[in-house]
């Protein structure tokens, strides 16, 4: 399956114009055009799926931001069901705003918005995760409950280490995958081989990192425990 992936996605080493096709064809061959249409279907359903997840997590998270007091209190608000209803239109609305550019700029919706979104997603979970690693430390350092230094000090260090390089990799690799490789770079062969676009992907999860921390400290009077407590679960 594998060889036939790869022979089908290049012709004399020649990127094929739909590569994300590759699969439905190689299934309507072998099998039929009906597991073309099955896998279509498959594709589809669990496109809603994963986005109807995302779409109850994010409304979550913006009630729980809401009633911290980073932003606006109306979100922290839930409709008659008890489900965060504001958060949800806000997430809807931004979805929408998204799709809508990119669907007024001609992007493809798998090579370009999917891959794009995906790419800074990993970024920003890695830095996610090395935040978390050095919290670790802190917050034994800080507490005390717990003094062996295996569990408090050395793995966290090591997570840091690896998940760093990673994190490396991922940004200097970030045009393979992502499809924003500066005109005339190789980027199989090249670091860093970014175009503007890809520079802005890539730096993204940053920026937004450091406006929750402007935002966060401007309004830190309003938090209290319960509301964090209910944010970071």
């Amino acid at each position: 399956m594998i060889d036939q992936v790869l022979a089908r996605s290049t012709v004399d080493d020649i990127p094929l114009l739909d590569p994300a096709a590759v699969l439905f064809s190689i299934a309507a061959e072998y099998v039929g055009e009906w597991m073309a249409t099955v896998m279509s279907w498959l594709v589809l359903t669990s496109l809603f799926a994963g986005l109807l997840a995302f779409q109850n997590s994010l409304a979550r998270y913006f009630f729980a931001m809401g009633r911290a007091g980073v932003f606006s209190q109306r979100l922290d608000h839930t409709n008659r069901f008890g489900a965060p209803g504001n958060g949800s239109i806000v997430a809807s609305v931004i979805t929408a705003i998204i799709v809508i550019v990119f669907i007024a700029r001609g992007w493809d919706p798998v090579l370009n918005l999917f891959y794009w979104s995906s790419a800074v997603a990993v970024i920003a979970i890695v830095v996610v995760e090395i935040l978390v690693s050095i919290a670790v430390i802190a917050y034994f350092r800080r507490t005390k409950e717990d003094t062996r230094v295996w569990h408090t000090l050395i793995a966290p260090i090591l997570a840091i280490l690896g998940l760093a390089l990673g994190l490396y990799l991922l940004m200097s690799r970030f045009a393979i995958f992502a499809g924003t490789a500066a005109e005339g770079s190789d980027p199989t062969v090249e670091a860093w081989a970014l175009n503007p676009l890809g520079w802005f992907l890539v730096l993204m999860p940053f920026g937004v990192f450091v406006i929750g921390i402007i935002v966060g400290s401007l309004r830190r009077k309003k938090e209290n425990v319960d509301a964090i407590a209910d944010l970071v679960s």
